[in-house]
């Protein structure tokens, strides 16, 4: 079957997170799990969030799915339906594509970090690996992974600091990101299943050129 790219316009499709949802400490599984039940509200989509809908989007194993559904649940941040407890407040946004992209729970709650603390109409902020960690429950060591994850998906763009110490010495400084069009990590895993599956047909074609051969008893030609 023949792979078609895909065309929506991502910039239109984006659903609200309530400021206050990084006053609760989440670690970053039962972040993504709020997060995805967010986004099923606001799209109003049909049913109730399944556990195997949830290990399938966000990479979690079920029991750990299950065990978050009961904490969130327990926070009264969640109804006993999965529906989230929501109000008039302020709120930052994230795009659909984020459960889409094949990215973990910890990439997603990274990502959203960078979303509510950037600056909209630079598109930037300035942050410490320690205080990324600290919002999603991480170590220096994760947020640093997940971040390299997600610029090899084009959705950011980082450059180093310097800081000038009392002594007057310049030193580095925390890393400053650029949250990029998320059209740029679309396109970006469109070219890749593309490669892939050229790469899948070349390879096809040349077990079959060696099947022929080895019937004809001959070199491959």
């Amino acid at each position: 079957m023949a792979y078609i790219p895909y065309r929506r316009d991502p910039s239109a499709f984006r659903f609200p997170l309530p400021n206050r949802i990084w006053k609760h400490h989440l670690k970053y599984p039962d972040f993504s799990v709020l997060a995805y039940l967010h986004y099923r509200h606001h799209r109003e989509l049909p049913g109730r969030a399944s556990v195997a809908e949830l290990t399938g989007t966000l990479g979690l194993k079920p029991g750990a799915v299950r065990r978050i559904l009961d904490a969130l649940t327990r926070q009264g941040l969640v109804t006993p339906d999965l529906v989230p407890v929501v109000g008039r407040e302020k709120y930052f946004s994230l795009p659909d594509e984020v459960f889409y992209l094949n990215l973990g729970s910890a990439a997603i709650a990274v990502y959203a970090f960078l979303l509510y603390r950037e600056n909209r109409k630079t598109y930037q902020c300035t942050l410490s690996y320690k205080a990324i960690g600290y919002a999603i429950g991480a170590s220096n060591n994760t947020v640093r992974k997940y971040v390299l994850e997600l610029e090899a998906a084009g959705l950011i763009a980082t450059a180093r600091t310097v800081v000038v110490g009392a002594d007057g010495m310049e030193r580095n400084g925390c890393l400053r990101y650029t949250i990029l069009p998320v059209q740029n990590a679309v396109e970006l895993r469109d070219r890749q299943r593309l490669a892939a599956l050229d790469a899948a047909v070349e390879r096809q074609r040349v077990k079959e050129r060696l099947a022929a051969s080895a019937r004809k008893g001959g070199p491959v030609a």
